[in-house]
């Protein structure tokens, strides 16, 4: 069988040590879900007080073999977890970013990992928004996804892993009788579903994570053995340009068997798309400010500026180099509430870092760019 931590005094201060891990949390009646500073997603049936189904489900991104973000190897929380007062899009909320810097042998992409965790009264369920920012000075290309620790009923080993191609949900149950859990990837194809036996030290190797990760294949049934599972599944490679921002989005369900899983998974859908329908809309009416990184950077000669701005005053947009001297003025007058795109075209000027600021009545904010001929 599974030893999660070591025996004797090595037991007890490891527990007490992983009881201590700050964490926010939130109960629907049906589910209870724990969030750690570290980007841990824990998972239990009814309440907080119920039984574990999940001990853990975390981001994983792999570039190469080398370049890895991973729980274990890179995650350091940057905004700590936090209940969200009055959330806006469900009854529940849990907000917290984690960034790279645990990681000191550079073997780590330089990542911003924001986890939006939502969830809603009497809902077997929840919906997870991972939203990623690249914080590189080039482009990356990513394979992203979620790695899986199951602890159905309260114990480890002999469960299943099941991939239900109708549906396009991973199945997880014990036979012959469990809590079932679901997990589907929402907003984008899922090319990589991957299930090994765990074992000790498995997460502390770059290379196996990205092999795993960016598989490329579904398994579509494993059957563990007496230490358990742990499952991969995951994107297509991305390209996240520097500056730039890749959002997914993953379901999670649980039910008494596998109808009823999949029918919150249902629930937890629609739940996503009233979501998505909404965050889209708001694009169109912005709530507040917001001054995007230009893409691409760096780039040559010419670049897309992206601003918003949530009432109509005048506006300011202009470039200046590194001396503060302004070398373009791009907009002058009063705009209307709204999002906008301007295109900047530097053909007249020399390669090198510059600055772009946009200045209205009540808002203001300066952001860089490089430009390589």
């Amino acid at each position: 069988m599974r030893f999660k931590y070591l025996l004797g005094v090595a037991f007890l201060f490891i527990a007490f040590v992983m009881q201590e891990i700050p964490a926010q949390s939130f109960q629907t009646g049906e589910i209870g879900i724990v969030v750690s500073n570290f980007g841990r997603v824990r998972v239990l049936k009814d309440s907080l007080a119920g039984v574990r189904q999940i001990d853990r489900s975390n981001f994983l991104a792999g570039v190469n073999a080398n370049y890895v973000f991973s729980y274990l190897l890179s995650a350091e929380p940057e905004d700590s977890m936090k209940n969200i007062e009055n959330p806006q899009l469900s009854d529940y909320e849990i907000y917290g970013s984690v960034n790279n810097s645990y990681d000191t042998t550079g073997q780590s992409p330089d990542m911003l990992v924001k986890h939006n965790v939502y969830g809603w009264d009497g809902g077997a369920y929840t919906l997870v928004k991972f939203s990623v920012i690249n914080r590189e000075s080039g482009a990356l290309d990513t394979y992203m996804g979620m790695e899986i620790i199951s602890q159905l009923d309260g114990s480890y080993g002999l469960e299943s892993i099941k991939y239900l191609s109708d549906s396009k949900t991973i199945s997880i149950y014990r036979e012959p009788n469990s809590t079932f859990v679901g997990y589907k990837l929402l907003s984008h194809n899922m090319p990589t579903l991957k299930s090994i036996e765990w074992y000790d030290g498995y997460n502390t190797s770059n290379p196996d994570l990205f092999s795993w990760i960016s598989y490329g294949q579904i398994d579509t049934l494993y059957d563990s053995g007496g230490d358990g599972a742990v499952s991969f599944f995951g994107t297509e490679a991305t390209n996240i340009q520097a500056g730039g921002e890749f959002i997914f989005w993953v379901g999670i369900s649980i039910g008494d068997n596998e109808a009823e899983m999949l029918t919150n998974m249902s629930l937890v859908e629609a739940k996503y798309s009233l979501i998505t329908s909404v965050e889209e809309s708001s694009l169109l009416f912005p709530t507040d400010y917001q001054l995007k990184q230009n893409y691409p950077n760096p780039f040559n000669p010419s670049t897309k500026i992206q601003f918003s701005i949530p009432q109509s005053e005048y506006v300011s947009l202009k470039i200046y180099d590194v001396l503060g001297n302004e070398v373009a003025g791009l907009i002058n007058h009063d705009l209307s509430a709204g999002s906008y795109d301007v295109q900047f075209n530097a053909n007249n000027l020399s390669s090198g870092i510059y600055f772009y600021q946009l200045i209205t009545g009540s808002y203001s904010e300066t952001k860089k760019m490089n430009l390589i001929k």
